[in-house]
């Protein structure tokens, strides 16, 4: 390394760590002069140029042009939010429509943040210039699912699928929208996804066929996890369902933190914890496996016989008399549980309420209402508080985000919860705890996409979203609340 390089390179770092943004882009502007094909110093440059305030477009697109499939070039491409704003820039200038791997890459990561509209214009590009590109009209009909466009996006599935009935994603995203619609047909679509596993899918760490839903022998029943902690408490109302069938016996994988509370529920079966790999326990002797959320699939709503099991998780009785005491000493009964944010990177802006919308919900309400948040805004509470506004106590427990075993006993002490789609509408759901669910358009398919009731959760109202306006919701759920108070 040269001693002008050396030089530089320190100005460099010695201006980042003390936040002189001008003077680091002038020393890494130099850098990239002397070496044009390195991708970090491009890279380097548009952070600081970020910074700075400044357009940082030439050199993210130089970095990219060197490294298209460079994860830290992608995620930093992604990571500029705020620039987004900026009406200069524009993601669709920074990736070259010819190269359909770094389009396809950065769509993904901007997905994921919840940014479904760029995404969706950054598959396109890559749909269009390669039509027979599967991957890239697969992920389109993704994000055009998430911005609401669902016939669009199953004319595209359907498209694809015509072209290769054997594309398992797309069939697994139709059959996922057929089921939101209560379109029960769609099963056989939404099993496609674990009877044609990916190479790196769990299921092929267990050495045992997919169960049918038949009788087993010569092991056990190895049900594993997957998705989220909601979807763990949605589908584990199938697992006493999965013992009758089974007729021998069954071992459940699960969230660490939601052993106890199953182990608890389910004493017929054995918990393990999730882990990777899986357990040894769970491996070792399965005769069958099937993951959790395919078990619908088997013996669902829509299929002969089913019906709704829920109460069905037990809460620790003994922290259910502990919350009840602690809640009472909050307030006068009765006792509401609410959650109005989501912390989601990719669906927490659609689904989360601002608190100040929620105010006519909670003066109605009356008694106590208890935040259920984990990260609660203290500026936003305390700015509504100065306001005058009604605004929730704050929740006494040490953790609400990890203890779920504390958080199920919680909840079970609740008169009611008004909640968005969380943990905390799954978990009163599961216990047959009342509550309104506050829900946002194109939920997961779980939540169907019409109707106040859904047959995993008898003891939930849900109020559904009309286009990307909360008031109706806030409306309705200001005259439940009435309601409440009334019975």
């Amino acid at each position: 390394m040269s001693t002008a390089l050396a030089t530089l390179e320190a100005r460099a770092r010695a201006a980042i760590a003390a936040g002189d943004w001008k003077t680091a882009m002038e020393a890494l502007a130099s850098v990239a002069d002397l070496h044009p094909e390195d991708m970090r110093v491009w890279a380097n440059l548009a952070r600081a140029q970020i910074k700075g305030g400044h357009d940082a477009l030439i050199a993210v697109r130089r970095a990219l042009a060197i490294a298209p499939a460079a994860a830290a070039v992608l995620d930093l491409a992604a990571g500029l939010s705020p620039v987004l704003e900026d009406p200069r820039w524009s993601w669709l200038a920074c990736v070259d429509p010819g190269r359909a791997l770094p389009t396809k890459m950065m769509g993904g990561r901007l997905q994921k943040q919840g940014r479904a509209a760029v995404a969706r214009e950054l598959f396109a590009r890559a749909a269009a210039a390669d039509p027979s590109d599967v991957d890239a009209s697969v992920n389109l009909a993704l994000s055009e699912i998430e911005l609401g466009r669902r016939e669009d996006a199953e004319a595209r599935l359907d498209d694809v699928i015509a072209r290769d009935p054997t594309e398992t994603r797309a069939r697994y995203a139709r059959g996922w929208m057929r089921l939101a619609r209560r379109n029960w047909s769609g099963y056989d679509d939404y099993d496609a996804r674990w009877r044609d596993p990916d190479p790196d899918a769990r299921a092929h760490l267990i050495d045992a066929p997919l169960w049918n839903g038949e009788p087993i022998a010569g092991g056990h029943l190895a049900l594993t996890a997957q998705f989220g902690v909601g979807d763990e408490i949605l589908f584990a109302g199938l697992v006493s369902t999965a013992v009758l069938r089974a007729g021998g016996p069954v071992m459940l994988e699960a969230d660490p933190r939601l052993v106890p509370l199953f182990g608890r529920s389910f004493p017929d079966i054995t918990v393990v914890a999730r882990s990777d790999p899986p357990a040894a326990a769970l491996v070792r002797g399965a005769a069958a496996q099937s993951a959790l959320p395919r078990l619908p699939v088997l013996f669902g709503p829509g299929r002969p016989g089913y019906a709704p099991s829920a109460p069905y998780l037990i809460p620790d009785p003994e922290r259910v008399t502990s919350w009840r005491e602690r809640l009472a000493a909050l307030g006068p009964g009765p006792y509401t549980g609410l959650c109005w944010r989501s912390g989601n990177r990719r669906t927490g802006g659609r689904k989360s309420i601002p608190l100040e919308m929620l105010a006519p919900v909670m003066s109605a309400l009356g008694g106590t209402v208890v935040s259920l948040q984990y990260d609660p805004d203290p500026e936003e509470i305390a700015e509504l508080r100065a306001r005058g506004l009604p605004v929730p106590v704050d929740n006494p427990a040490e953790d609400i985000r990890d203890a779920l075993d504390d958080l199920t006993a919680q909840i079970a002490a609740f008169d009611r919860i008004v909640t968005i789609s969380s943990v905390a509408a799954h978990l009163a759901g599961a216990l047959g705890v009342p509550g309104l669910v506050l829900m946002q358009r194109d939920p997961l398919w779980f939540w169907f996409a019409e109707g106040e009731t859904v047959p995993w959760y008898p003891s939930l109202t849900v109020l559904r979203q009309k286009g990307g306006d909360w008031s109706n919701v806030v409306a309705d759920a200001t005259d439940r609340a009435i309601g409440f108070r009334a019975n």
